[in-house]
C-alpha cells in the first residue's frame, strides 16, 4: 500500500477510534452517533478507493464559505448549549462532533490533518472523562497504536512531499514493506511502555477540566425518610449491580448471606414507617483517616464478638446512604466525611458522583447466654418511649400475638416464636398487586398471607412492641451471590431487604429476620461463570486502575524495594561463595608443578567438592532466609496494628481513652498507673505492636497468637464493667 494512501486511512482511523469511545461512553445521543458513524464509513471507504457517492469531480470540495458558515453555526450551538444544560463536557462534545463532520468534508492541505488529530484527542480525552469501565483498554490501545503509525506516516509523506505545490498532495512513490510494518509495531510498543510508566508515576487524582460532573445516581427505593408497605418489593426484579463486598480476611467457609444495614426506622404510623427526630453528626477520624463510628446501643462489651471487615465498592446512586455489616465500627475511605445518626445509620455529607471504595470493620455478636434464659428484662425507659409506641391496632393482632406466645417463658423465647410462625406459616410472593387498604398489615397477616420482606419486618416489630419487648425496621441489602472468581458478593437492586433489630440491655440491637425464602433458586445458566468472570475483571480493574492513588504507588514502592533488599542480600551471598572457591582453585593451581599428576587431580576434585558443598549449604540457608519471620508479609503487621487499635478500643470503654499526642509507651504506662490489672496485657501488647509495626523484624506466629491471648485476657477483665 503507497504511504499516502496508508496516511490518509490510518488518520481517518484514528478519529473512527476516538470517537468510538465517546459512542461507548454514551456520550452523544444515538442519532448523532449514526451520523457520526456513516460520515466515517464513507470517509473510510473512500481513502480506501472505494466510490460510494460518485463525484463529478476529483477536486469537487464543499465551498469555504459554507465550512466558515457551518463553524460559526457549530460555535453559536455550543454557547447556547453550554448556558442550557451547564454542562462543559457534554456541550464540547457535541461541539467536536459538528466539527469532526465538517472536517471530513476538506481533508485537503496538510493542516486539515492537524486539525483532525486535535479533534481527535479531544475526542478520546472526553470519552476517558465519560466511563471507568474495562472496555476502554482496548479502545485506548487502538488509539495508541493508530496515533504511531499516523504521524509516523505524516512526517514520511511530508518529507517525500516537499517540493510539492501547495494544496496538491501527490502519491510518494515509497509503499509500506515489512521492515517498517514492524519498525512501527515496536515503536508503538515502546510508546505504550511509556504509557504504563506515567500511569505508575502519576497517581489519579480524581478532578481535571474535563472531570464529569455530579449527575443523577442509580435509584434505590426504601432508603429515605419513609418506608411505605410495599416499596421494597417494587425493585425484587430488577438485576442492576448496585455494589460489590468483598472479604479480605477471606474466610474458609464463606457465609451464605451478609445482611448489608442501610436505615433503621423507629416510627410506624399504620401504613409506613419513618424515622422521627434523627439528627446526623459528623464522624471522628484516627491520624490515618479512619472514622470511628459509635452507634448508640451498640458497644455493649459483655457479649463474645467476630470482626468481620468489608471491602465495598458501591455505585453512585441516588441516596448518600452508606452500607455495612452490623455493627459497624471503623469506616475508613478516601471519603470527605461520613455521618451517623442517633440509630447507627451511615451517610456520606451527599450522594456520590461516581462509584466509591470504602472498608468497614464490623462486630457481628449474638445475644448473650444469660440473656436468652432471662424470663424478664430491665430495658431503659427512654428506649421503651422510643420503641415501644404504636397505632391503634386491631384485637385480632393482640389475640394473634398472644396465641404465638403463650407457651414461652422468656424475652428471647417470644421472639422465635413470633420469627418462626412468621418464617412457616405464611408465603413470600412478588407477584401482590398494589393495595390501597387502609390497614395493610392486617390485611397481610388475616387475608393475603404472603407479601415482601417489608411486611414480614413489619409484622414482627409490631407484635414485639404489643407485648413489650423494643424493635425498629431495618431497610439494607441481603448478599447471596457470590463471585467464585473475585472472590466477592454481587449485590444487586433485587437483593433490597428489610428485616428486624431486637433491643437486648446487654447484647444490643440484634438482627432477626422473620422473611421466609423466595423459593429454589434459578437452575444456574452455562453463561453464568462467564458473566460472573467478567463481573470480576471489571472489579480488578477499578482497583488497579481507576482508583490507582498515591497510596497504592507506595505500597509498590515498598514492595519493590523490600524484594530489592532480599534479592541483593542472596546475590552477595552467592557472589561470595564464588569468590571463596575461585580462591581456593588458583591456591591449589599455584602448586600444581610440585605436585605429582595424582595429586593435582585430588587437589582439583577436593576444592571443587567444597565449593560445591559450600554452595548447597548456602542455597539452604538462603531457603531458610527466605521462609525466616523477617520476610512474612505485610498482612501480619497489619494484624498486629489490629489488634493494637482493639486494645486501645477496650481500654477506653474502661475510661483510660487515648490522648493524640501520647507515644504507645507513654499510653500503657498511664494505664499501668491507673488500671493494675491492665498492665501486663497492655504492656505486652504495646511492646509486639512497636516491634511488629515499626521494627524491620517481623513477628512470628506464635508471638501473633500470644497477642490475640493478651488482647482476650484484657477483655474479660472485670475492672472493665465497674
Amino acid at each position: 500500500m503507497p504511504f499516502e494512501q496508508a496516511f490518509k486511512l490510518s488518520s481517518l482511523l484514528l478519529a473512527a477510534t476516538a470517537f468510538s469511545g465517546v459512542i461507548l461512553a454514551r456520550g452523544i445521543p444515538a442519532w448523532i452517533a449514526v451520523i457520526t458513524g456513516l460520515a466515517l464509513i464513507l470517509a473510510i471507504l473512500g481513502a480506501a478507493g472505494i466510490k460510494i457517492v460518485p463525484r463529478p469531480s476529483q477536486h469537487m470540495t464543499i465551498p469555504a464559505r459554507l465550512r466558515s458558515l457551518a463553524l460559526l453555526s457549530a460555535f453559536a450551538f455550543f454557547l447556547i448549549d453550554l448556558t442550557v444544560s451547564r454542562e462543559l463536557l457534554t456541550a464540547g462534545i457535541h461541539f467536536l462532533v459538528v466539527l469532526l463532520i465538517v472536517k471530513l468534508t476538506s481533508l485537503e492541505e496538510r493542516r486539515d490533518f492537524r486539525q483532525l488529530y486535535a479533534i481527535s484527542l479531544m475526542a478520546i480525552l472526553a470519552s476517558a472523562a465519560l466511563t471507568t469501565e474495562a472496555w476502554f483498554i482496548p479502545v485506548f490501545v487502538s488509539y495508541l497504536l493508530t496515533a504511531v503509525w499516523t504521524l509516523l506516516l505524516y512526517h514520511l509523506t511530508s518529507a517525500h512531499q516537499a517540493g510539492a505545490p501547495a494544496g496538491d498532495i501527490a502519491t510518494a512513490p515509497m509503499g509500506i514493506t515489512g521492515r517498517f510494518f514492524w519498525l512501527t509495531n515496536g515503536i508503538a510498543i515502546a510508546t505504550f511502555s511509556l504509557t504504563l510508566l506515567i500511569f505508575f508515576l502519576l497517581p489519579r487524582i480524581g478532578a481535571g477540566i474535563l472531570q464529569k460532573s455530579r449527575g443523577e445516581g442509580l435509584k434505590t427505593t426504601g432508603f429515605s425518610e419513609r418506608v411505605d408497605l410495599g416499596m421494597i418489593g417494587s425493585v425484587k426484579q430488577d438485576p442492576q449491580v448496585v455494589m460489590r463486598v468483598e472479604l479480605p480476611d477471606r474466610p474458609v467457609h464463606v457465609p451464605d448471606r451478609l445482611y448489608l444495614r442501610g436505615v433503621a426506622y423507629d416510627q410506624y404510623d399504620g401504613r409506613s414507617w419513618s424515622a422521627g427526630n434523627i439528627q446526623r453528626r459528623n464522624l471522628g477520624t484516627f491520624g490515618d483517616g479512619t472514622f470511628a463510628i459509635r452507634p448508640s446501643g451498640a458497644r455493649q462489651a459483655h457479649v463474645a464478638y467476630v470482626s468481620i471487615q468489608q471491602d465495598i465498592l458501591l455505585e453512585a446512586l441516588d441516596t448518600s446512604v452508606l452500607f455495612a455489616v452490623p455493627v459497624a465500627e471503623y469506616l475508613s475511605g478516601d471519603l470527605t466525611g461520613v455521618q451517623s445518626d442517633g440509630m447507627g445509620a451511615l451517610y456520606l455529607p451527599f450522594p456520590a458522583s461516581s462509584r466509591i471504595r470504602y472498608s468497614v470493620t464490623s462486630r457481628v455478636h449474638d445475644v448473650a447466654d444469660d440473656e436468652r434464659r432471662a424470663t424478664t428484662l430491665d430495658y431503659p425507659r427512654q428506649l421503651t418511649e422510643r420503641y415501644l409506641p404504636l397505632p391503634k391496632l386491631s384485637d385480632e393482632v393482640h389475640r394473634l400475638t398472644q396465641h404465638i406466645v403463650r407457651d414461652t417463658l422468656s424475652p428471647f423465647d417470644r421472639i422465635l416464636a413470633i420469627q418462626q410462625h412468621l418464617l412457616h406459616n405464611y408465603r413470600y410472593s412478588l407477584d401482590l398487586e398494589t393495595t390501597t387498604s387502609l390497614h395493610p398489615l392486617e390485611d397481610f397477616l388475616f387475608i393475603r398471607k404472603s407479601g415482601y420482606c417489608e411486611h414480614y419486618a413489619t409484622a414482627m416489630a409490631v407484635m414485639l412492641r404489643s407485648i413489650g419487648i423494643p424493635a425498629r425496621l431495618v431497610t439494607g441489602f441481603l448478599a447471596t451471590e457470590w463471585n467464585q472468581f473475585g472472590g466477592y458478593f454481587t449485590v444487586r437492586q433485587r437483593d433490597a431487604h428489610a428485616w428486624v433489630e431486637v433491643y437486648f440491655p446487654q447484647s444490643g440491637w440484634t438482627t432477626f429476620d422473620p422473611t421466609p425464602p423466595t423459593g429454589a433458586p434459578p437452575a444456574p445458566s452455562s453463561l453464568d461463570a462467564l458473566f460472573r468472570a467478567g463481573e470480576s475483571l471489571r472489579l480488578y480493574w477499578d482497583r488497579l486502575f481507576v482508583r490507582y492513588s498515591a497510596k497504592d504507588q507506595f505500597a509498590v514502592i515498598h514492595g519493590i524495594r523490600d524484594r530489592g533488599d532480599a534479592i541483593r542480600d542472596l546475590t552477595g551471598r552467592w557472589i561470595a561463595a564464588l569468590h571463596l572457591a575461585g580462591n581456593r582453585l588458583l591456591a591449589v593451581l599455584r602448586h600444581i608443578p610440585e605436585r605429582t599428576a595424582a595429586d593435582g587431580v585430588v587437589t582439583l576434585i577436593l576444592p571443587t567438592l567444597v565449593g560445591v558443598g559450600a554452595l548447597a549449604i548456602l542455597l539452604r540457608q538462603t531457603l531458610r532466609f527466605i521462609a525466616s519471620p523477617e520476610h512474612r508479609t505485610q498482612r501480619q503487621q497489619s494484624k498486629i496494628t489490629k489488634i493494637y487499635r482493639q486494645m486501645i478500643h477496650t481500654v477506653e470503654r474502661a475510661g483510660f481513652p487515648k490522648s493524640s499526642a501520647a507515644t504507645p509507651f507513654e499510653f500503657s504506662g498511664m494505664v499501668a498507673a491507673k488500671w493494675t490489672a491492665a498492665a501486663d496485657a497492655v504492656s505486652q501488647l504495646t511492646a509486639l505492636y512497636c516491634r511488629g509495626r515499626f521494627s524491620r523484624i517481623q513477628l512470628t506466629a506464635e508471638e501473633l497468637a500470644h497477642a490475640e491471648r493478651q488482647l482476650r485476657a484484657l477483655q474479660r477483665l472485670p475492672e472493665m464493667y465497674s
